[in-house]
């Protein structure tokens, strides 16, 4: 991976800082605030994610860090963010938020999706100075050369959940949480939030219905089919050069009503009279599920009824 603009032994002054605020009258604040500074950064400003995204990919300039505003019209900050850390480039670049939008919702998910900090206005030079100073061996770590085998070991993760695919039981579901803890920690050791963050969401669907000592439900190991996909897509993406996908709001959406599924007891276990998956799904509860699965989680739940059907 590249490590925008570092050298092997730290970085050099003064550090190339980008910062992106739709507000005139803060980019001149931050500026002017920073000029006392010079010999420690030097500043180049945009006034919205595309035209960050611009700088970054054409003006031939590499950049040491981020400084970005959270609200802005058009795309926020936040949408920066995620653009940065799906980018083989840039994912490794530190991204601060200048922001007066300080929601505890908000916090959690910068932080989760690789936020390096986080900075409230109002705020003067000299203090944008000395947090960057206590930050700085994160932002030097951030761009030390390292070997990256995170797509070599990614790949053997994903090889052996293929290998347990389609799930049969709770004991394929148990490995397959084991494997997923395994891809987490390595991708966000190698700086990939976005993908450490969607490894967590499925694990926390799997690590709910091992919790409930059920059998394995069928939409659950589309959902995992589906997963699967996603993450070989998105390694495929970066082995390219380009950003990896992001996950998809439909398939955000089905796992969480397999969740609410799962808690309303849509898929407890049956003593009698069980399809040969070992799930039986009530109607109502079938009808539902065709509303949001995707086709390959609804050719699985076809196969479920149609194999309930031949049970009975």
């Amino acid at each position: 991976c590249s490590t925008t603009g570092a050298s092997l032994v730290g970085l050099k002054k003064p550090l190339q800082l980008l910062h992106v605020d739709d507000s005139a009258i803060f980019r001149k604040t931050i500026h002017r605030g920073l000029e006392a500074f010079k010999d420690h950064y030097e500043v180049t400003q945009a006034s919205s994610v595309d035209e960050t995204l611009n700088l970054l990919t054409s003006s031939g300039k590499q950049f040491d860090l981020i400084l970005t505003d959270w609200l802005m019209s058009g795309k926020s900050g936040f949408d920066l963010l995620r653009a940065l850390k799906a980018h083989p480039t840039y994912h490794h670049l530190p991204v601060f938020f200048l922001t007066s939008e300080y929601d505890s919702s908000n916090l959690i998910s910068v932080v989760t999706y690789g936020a390096a900090g986080i900075l409230k206005k109002p705020i003067t030079g000299p203090e944008v100075h000395a947090y960057l100073q206590k930050r700085m061996s994160f932002i030097e770590d951030a761009h030390t050369s390292k070997e990256d085998f995170f797509i070599t070991e990614a790949k053997s993760l994903l090889s052996n959940i293929s290998q347990i695919l389609p799930l049969k039981g709770l004991q394929d579901l148990t490995i397959c949480s084991q494997l997923l803890q395994d891809l987490k920690s390595k991708a966000t050791a190698a700086k990939w939030p976005l993908l450490a963050e969607y490894c967590q969401q499925i694990e926390n669907v799997i690590q709910a219905t091992i919790k409930k000592e059920i059998e394995l439900p069928t939409p659950l190991s589309g959902l995992i089919q589906e997963f699967h996909l996603f993450l070989n897509l998105s390694l495929a993406e970066i082995e390219n050069g380009k950003p990896h996908p992001f996950i998809s709001s439909e398939a955000d959406k089905n796992l969480k009503n397999y969740l609410t599924g799962l808690e309303a007891g849509w898929f407890a276990n049956q003593n009698s009279n069980k399809s040969d998956d070992g799930v039986l799904l009530p109607w109502d509860v079938i009808n539902e599920l065709r509303q949001h699965l995707s086709p390959a989680g609804l050719a699985l739940l076809e196969k479920h009824i149609n194999t309930h059907k031949k049970a009975a």
